[in-house]
């Protein structure tokens, strides 16, 4: 079906078109909302910029056509032929080195020194900045000792020798790593036939201008298996290779299906083939996926997916495989704007993991760790939360909780002792009714709660208290309900308006704590560097009185009536909590007592000799 038929239907009210060909069809920033194309074929259609909110991919089968397939592996065998000649040439070039009577040997076996070296660089130590600063500081040393070759008489065929072997190591390491970038997604067959024409290719520069051509072969055969594998790495999605497998994987989608810049929110590709398909971001528009379900889908790992959180093998292995999430570590997970509806997050530890605006409707959360987890906007429509820890999760009033099948939470993380763990309902013989929980739980929506660990620093409580005033001087007077201890923790509850992000104000809070934390120790240093240069101006006016005795004169005020003397001590006590230390710092104002004497009589006394 051509692209036209497709858009005239549509226009005309007309949404399913099931299992049609729409091979190559062009359908670029058009508007097909709630579309459905289950089953249908897409491969290299161009949905870039297209508007397809809610709309059904479901058991479709996008990729490339297969004449771009042909296309591809023409690429690819012509990459791997120029990285076979490149190793033939790194070959035969040390044989070229050895038989050079003018330090031909010791030109070779720098060459082969460099050689090893950089072929083991990045295996060991990946793709990476890392690798690179080993083999260039390795090119540098062959630098300046080729130059010191030079001068202590080898000859300059030795110099210019050590130099062009060091180049073609480095053409020869920019090839290989390529190419084997390139294969990486281009599947088995692709991956074999590149092989056998990179071998090809070094073979035939070897015999061509080596003498002894085992050492040539065996110099370029290692090449090829450095590159064999990095391309291994990559496709078992290797950390340290990542970079590598984003250029693979963006290589390999040239003329698949694209949905590049275009509005999936809420779409469905269930089931979905998607190996070669771009959904990385186009120049005119961010390609939106929020709560794109992905259950099923087939070779998600082969597609480019640009920016988005299905960067992260492990989010993307919960998208596809709900089942895979039971007990399962995704502390610190960007989740946003997921569909994880039904998935299995039983036991999971998803501390601090970012939920906002997910989808978690009849997902499985039984005793799963959300501490200081981020849902703001997501829903938790019909999911199973007993034996959630909850202990500091951020939500709001757009969290939504309906239908929760939940029989107790713990509100405090305490990994040796479950007792002590703030357990609602408070008696471990009660559980919740239903409903329960949603109004346990909705006075505390438009809560931050803030948990400041290893006990309250008081000057950098006043600061963080400053720095919320500063940035939202329209917060309620009665915003803060209270301060809780927890163990040797303390945890703040301020109850926010709607309308402030409540991410942004814990980072406010948290830069002004900091803040203060560091003030707290400048004046911890300086009040401790007045105290010691008290302390020594005391014991230098000790030491002059006690070499340079002096007489005192002893004056005594009498008054004919006993009057007791009365000081008055006002001000604030403030304990300031600095490191391992407490001082106290108190502030006096000394009022004397108003006493009144009628008749005052002195007598003086001095001692003569």
């Amino acid at each position: 079906m051509k692209a036209q038929e497709v858009l005239r239907r549509y226009a005309a009210g007309e949404r399913t078109f099931h299992n049609v060909n729409l091979r190559g069809a062009n359908f670029q920033g058009k508007d097909l909302a709630g579309a459905d194309f289950s089953g249908a074929d897409i491969r290299g259609a161009n949905f870039s910029n297209a508007v397809l909110r809610d709309a059904s991919f479901q058991k479709a089968q996008a990729g490339l056509q297969r004449r771009w397939m042909l296309v591809r592996l023409l690429l690819i065998i012509v990459t791997a032929a120029i990285a076979g000649v490149v190793q033939g040439f790194a070959g035969s070039i040390v044989l070229v080195m050895f038989q050079d009577s003018n330090g031909g040997v010791v030109t070779g076996s720098i060459y082969l020194i460099l050689l090893a070296i950089v072929y083991l660089a990045i295996p060991i130590q990946g793709f990476t900045i890392r690798a690179f600063g080993s083999i260039l500081g390795t090119l540098a040393g062959v630098g300046v000792g080729a130059v010191a070759f030079a001068f202590a008489g080898t000859g300059a065929v030795a110099f210019a020798g050590t130099v062009a072997g060091a180049v073609l190591v480095a053409v020869a390491v920019t090839v290989t790593v390529a190419g084997a970038g390139a294969v990486a997604g281009a599947g088995a067959v692709a991956v074999a036939v590149a092989g056998a024409v990179a071998v090809a290719g070094a073979g035939t520069v070897a015999f061509a201008f080596a003498v002894d051509r085992a050492v040539a072969v065996a110099v370029a055969v290692a090449g090829l298996s450095v590159s064999a594998y990095i391309g291994w790495q990559v496709l078992k999605e290797n950390e340290k290779f990542e970079t590598l497998r984003i250029f693979g994987l963006t290589f390999s989608s040239l003329g698949g299906t694209t949905f590049s810049g275009a509005d999936l929110a809420g779409a469905t590709f269930r089931e979905t083939r998607l190996k070669s398909t771009n959904f990385a971001n186009s120049r005119k528009n961010n390609t939106c996926l929020t709560h794109v379900c992905w259950q099923g889908a087939q070779q998600l790992n082969r597609a480019h997916v640009g920016n988005a959180i299905l960067q992260d093998r492990h989010v993307r292995t919960l998208l596809t495989t709900p089942e895979k999430g039971y007990k399962q570590d995704f502390s610190k997970a960007n989740l946003r704007g997921a569909n994880l509806s039904g998935v299995t997050l039983e036991k999971a530890n998803l501390t601090r993991a970012i939920l906002s605006n997910a989808l978690l409707k009849n997902a499985v959360l039984k005793d799963a760790i959300l501490t200081e987890a981020q849902a703001i906007g997501a829903d938790f429509t019909n999911a199973c939360l007993t034996g959630a820890t909850l202990e500091s999760w951020n939500i709001d009033s757009t969290t939504i909780f309906k239908n929760i099948d939940c029989q107790y939470v713990y509100l405090l993380a305490q990994p040796k002792q479950r007792d002590d763990c703030e357990r609602r309902p408070h008696d471990p013989n009660k559980v919740f009714q239903p409903g329960d929980f949603e109004k346990l739980f909705k006075d505390v929506q438009d809560d931050v709660q803030i948990l400041i660990r290893d006990g309250v620093n008081l000057v950098a409580l006043r600061s963080a208290f400053q720095k919320i005033r500063e940035n939202y001087p329209n917060l309620p007077k009665n915003a803060f309900q209270g301060f809780q201890r927890r163990n040797e923790d303390v945890l703040v509850t301020v109850k926010v308006p709607p309308e402030i992000d409540k991410a942004k104000f814990e980072r406010d809070w948290d830069s002004g704590y900091q803040a203060g934390l560091q003030a707290g120790r400048e004046e911890s240093a300086a009040l401790l560097a007045s105290a010691e240069k008290r302390a020594e101006g005391m014991e230098a006016v000790a030491l002059a009185m006690a070499q340079n005795p002096v007489s005192v004169q002893n004056n005594q005020s009498m008054t004919g009536n006993d009057h007791s003397q009365t000081i008055a001590v006002e001000g604030n006590v403030e304990q300031s909590v600095i490191g391992q230390g407490d001082r106290n710092h108190l502030t006096h104002q000394n009022q004397p007592a108003d006493t009144s004497t009628t008749d005052t009589s002195t007598t003086d006394t001095s001692a003569t000799d």
